[in-house]
C-alpha cells in the first residue's frame, strides 16, 4: 500500500454476503455481513460499521452487482430509444444469432424497451461522416415532443454512423436534456461502427442509469463525503462522476475485484499461468491469467445482452454455494442455476429455504456447523429434512445424495474452467487454480482434479478476496476512435493518450501508465483482432490472427479499424510491488486425527508456513472454509497462502 493512503476500505456486494476489508497501519480486518438485496446501500453501510466505522482519513473502494441485477431482473429504467428514421425496429430485428442451434422453434430475447418506445429522427450521416441531413429546429422540437409523450425515465441516442461524426447526436442530446431525465449518446460511449452493437450498448447504459445514480447518491450521502471509487468491469476503478456518465462500465464490477486480486497474487508468488475461481452464493466466475496482467475483452455480456465496453475475460456458470438442488425430468441431479440467495437462503439457514449445495457440504462435513467464526450458526437438521424428499425421489440415501450433489457441482464449475482455458487453446494442467469467494475453497480441489490441475492456491481470508481486490486495482480509463485509414494513426494515438491521462489525473492519479491498442482485420472480414499499436503492427497482426483463428494470409491486405488507449493510474507515486515468496517451499507433513465421521478439522491460523497436512481435512477461518479431499496435501506458504496439491 502507498504510504500516502493510510487507511483504505474495500467492499464487495454479493448476492448472499457483503464483504469488507479494512487495511491500515494496524493491519487488515476482514468481515462479512448479510447482503440487503432490496436496499443494497444498507448492506454497504452496515459493512463499514462492521469494521469499526469510517475513519476521517479513509478511502473507500467498491465492487457492486447493482447494475448487473437490474439487467438480469429487467428492473431498470422505462427507456426511449431515439435513432435514425427507418431504424426504429433494429432492437427487435437484432442479429441472426441463435442461442440454441438445434431448437425447432428458436426464441429471441426481447429488447430492453417496450413496443412503441422507439422514435425515428429525420437525419442522415454517410459512412465517411459527411452530414447529408442535419436535424433542424423543427425536427428537434418534434422529436422532443414525441419522446416526452412516452414519459421516459432515461433516453438512449443511437444514430447511424455517429462514430464517424457525432454532431447530430450532440444536437439531439442538447435538445432532449431539458426533459430532466438522463440522456445517453452512443458515440460518446462506444466507438463501434456496427449500429446494432452500439445501440445495445447505449440502451444498457441508459437502462441502468437511474438505478445506479440513485445507488451511488445513497452511498455518498451515507459516507458523508468520504472519497469513494467504484470498480469498473475491466478490473480498474473510477470516480462516482464517471459512473454517472457511463454506468454500463460497472456491469461486471463485482467479479472484477476478484480478478484484480488474483492477478496481484500470481505476481507475488511468481505464478506464470492461473485460473481465478470465484465461487459465491449464486455463481462461479472464472478468468485465465497469464503473466501479471488482467485479461481484458473489448466487450462484456450480462445475460443475453452485450455491451461494447471493456471487461475482464470472465466465464460464468450459475452454480454457487446457494444454488438449489433439483432433479430433472430424467431424474438426474442438477445444481443451479436458481439460487436461494440471502433470504431465505439455504435450508440450513433455518428460514424455510430449499436444499442447496451448502446444505450438502454441511451434511458431508465439508463446512462447519457455524460460519463467520461461529457467529452464523447452521441448522443441520433443517438441511437433512430438506434433503429427504430429493433422496426419496432419486432412490438414494441422504448421504449418497449429498456426495452426488458435490460431484455434480464440481462438474458444473469445471465447465467454466474449460471455457476459460481449453476453449481458448490454453492447457489448464499447466496453471494454478486460485480459489476464493465464500464457496471457492470448498469446491476447488475436487474441481481441479477433473481437469488434471496440480496446484490450488487459497489466499488468506478467501471469502473477502474480491473486496481485497478493490484495494489493489488501479484507476482506469479508456477511449477509442474509429479510423478511416493507416494515415494519421500516430496523431490520433497521441490525442487519445492525452485525453486518457487527463481523465485519470482529474480522478486523482499521480502516476499513470498508458497502453495503445489497435483493432485490425483482413480486408473483407467482419470482425477484428486486437493487438498493441506499434510501428510494425501489420507483421504482429498476422501472428495474432493465426493464434486466434488458426491461419494467416501474409499477402492479404490488412486494414486498421479502431484505435484504443487504456490507462492505469495510482493515487500514490510508489508502487505496491508486494513480496515474492517461494511457490514450493520445503514442507514437513503431518496427519491429523479424524473423527469417526467426516474430515479432520484444523484452524487455518494453526497451519504454520512450511507445514502441511493430508486430507480429508476441513480448514476453517472466519471468512471461508477450505476442504482438502483424501489424497491431497494442504500446506502454508510464507505469505499466508494455502497451497493444495494431489499426492503423487
Amino acid at each position: 500500500m502507498g504510504a500516502g493512503d493510510a487507511i483504505r476500505i474495500g467492499i464487495d456486494t454479493g448476492g448472499t454476503f457483503t464483504d469488507v476489508v479494512l487495511h491500515g497501519p494496524a493491519g487488515r480486518v476482514a468481515r462479512k455481513v448479510p447482503s440487503t438485496p432490496e436496499h443494497p446501500a444498507d448492506g454497504f453501510l452496515a459493512a463499514v460499521q462492521e469494521v469499526g466505522g469510517l475513519p476521517a482519513e479513509a478511502r473507500l473502494h467498491h465492487g457492486t452487482t447493482v447494475g448487473t441485477n437490474a439487467v438480469l431482473t429487467r428492473r431498470g429504467a422505462r427507456l426511449v430509444l431515439v435513432t435514425t428514421a427507418g431504424f426504429e425496429d433494429l432492437p427487435w430485428i437484432g442479429r441472426g444469432n441463435r442461442d440454441d442451434l438445434h431448437a425447432l422453434a428458436p426464441s429471441r430475447n426481447p429488447p430492453l424497451i417496450g413496443d412503441g418506445m422507439s422514435v425515428g429522427v429525420d437525419e442522415r450521416i454517410d459512412a465517411r461522416g459527411e452530414i447529408l441531413r442535419a436535424p433542424g429546429r423543427a425536427t428537434l422540437a418534434q422529436v422532443r415532443a414525441a419522446v416526452a409523450e412516452r414519459d421516459p425515465e432515461a433516453i438512449a441516442l443511437c444514430l447511424l454512423h455517429a462514430v464517424r461524426n457525432d454532431e447530430n447526436e450532440r444536437a439531439l442530446r442538447a435538445a432532449l436534456q431539458s426533459l430532466g431525465v438522463p440522456v445517453h449518446a452512443s458515440a460518446a460511449l462506444s466507438a463501434d461502427p456496427r449500429e446494432f452493437e452500439r445501440m445495445t450498448t447505449v440502451m444498457l447504459d441508459a437502462f441502468v442509469s437511474p438505478t445506479l445514480r440513485a445507488y451511488v447518491a445513497a452511498l455518498l450521502e451515507g459516507l458523508g463525503g468520504a472519497p469513494l471509487t467504484i470498480m469498473r468491469s475491466d478490473g480498474g476503478r473510477m470516480a462516482p462522476s464517471e459512473v454517472e456518465r457511463a454506468p454500463v462500465r460497472t456491469l461486471l464490477s463485482g467479479p472484477a475485484g476478484g480478478v484484480a486480486a488474483a492477478r496481484s497474487l500470481t505476481a507475488r508468488l511468481g505464478v506464470e499461468r492461473a485460473l481465478s475461481f470465484d465461487v459465491g452464493g449464486t455463481s462461479t466466475d472464472v478468468a485465465w491469467i497469464e503473466g501479471d496482467d488482467v485479461p481484458v475483452r473489448p466487450s462484456l455480456r450480462v445475460g443475453p445482452f452485450e455491451a461494447g465496453v471493456p471487461s475482464v475475460g470472465l466465464e460464468t456458470v450459475g452454480a454457487g454455494g446457494g444454488s438449489e438442488v433439483t432433479l430433472d425430468t430424467g431424474g438426474a441431479l442438477r445444481v443451479g442455476p436458481a439460487s436461494a440467495g440471502a433470504d431465505p437462503g439455504p435450508a440450513c439457514y433455518g428460514r424455510g429455504g430449499p436444499f442447496t449445495l451448502t446444505d450438502a457440504w454441511l451434511l458431508t462435513g465439508r463446512v462447519p456447523a457455524a460460519l463467520l467464526g461461529g457467529d452464523f450458526a447452521l441448522n443441520k437438521g433443517a438441511a437433512r429434512e430438506a434433503a429427504k424428499p430429493l433422496a426419496a425421489a432419486s432412490k438414494s440415501s441422504v448421504a449418497a445424495l449429498c456426495e452426488g450433489v458435490v460431484r455434480v457441482a464440481a462438474s458444473t464449475t469445471a465447465r467454466a474452467l474449460r471455457a476459460a482455458s481449453v476453449a481458448r487453446g490454453k492447457d489448464p494442467r499447466d496453471a494454478a487454480l486460485i480459489a476464493f469467494g465464500g464457496a471457492g475453497p470448498v469446491l476447488a480441489a475436487e474441481t481441479a482434479a477433473l481437469l488434471g490441475m496440480q496446484t490450488v492456491l487459497v489466499p488468506p481470508d478467501p471469502g473477502t478476496f474480491a473486496a481485497w481486490g478493490t484495494l489493489l486495482a488501479p484507476l482506469r480509463a479508456d477511449v477509442s476512435r474509429v479510423v478511416a485509414s493507416e494515415r494519421g494513426l500516430a496523431s490520433v494515438a497521441r490525442t487519445l493518450q492525452t485525453e486518457v491521462r487527463r481523465t485519470l489525473e482529474r480522478e486523482g492519479a499521480r502516476r499513470v501508465a498508458l497502453r495503445v491498442e489497435l483493432d485490425a482485420r483482413y480486408a473483407g472480414q467482419a470482425f477484428e483482432v486486437t493487438l498493441p499499436y506499434e510501428r510494425r503492427w501489420q507483421s504482429e497482426f498476422h501472428g495474432r490472427h493465426a493464434a486466434r483463428y488458426g491461419f494467416a494470409s501474409a499477402d492479404r491486405p490488412v486494414e486498421a479499424v479502431r484505435l484504443r488507449v487504456r490507462g492505469e493510474g495510482w493515487e500514490t507515486v510508489d508502487a505496491d510491488a508486494g513480496v515474492r515468496v517461494l511457490a514450493r517451499p520445503r514442507f514437513t507433513t503431518r496427519r491429523l486425527t479424524r473423527p469417526k465421521r467426516g474430515p479432520a478439522r484444523l484452524m487455518r491460523a494453526d497451519l504454520a508456513p512450511g507445514r502441511r497436512v493430508v486430507g480429508p481435512v476441513r480448514i476453517e477461518e472466519r471468512t471461508g472454509t477450505t476442504f482438502v479431499p483424501p489424497d491431497w496435501f494442504a500446506g502454508g506458504l510464507d505469505d499466508g497462502t494455502l497451497r493444495m496439491e494431489p499426492r503423487r
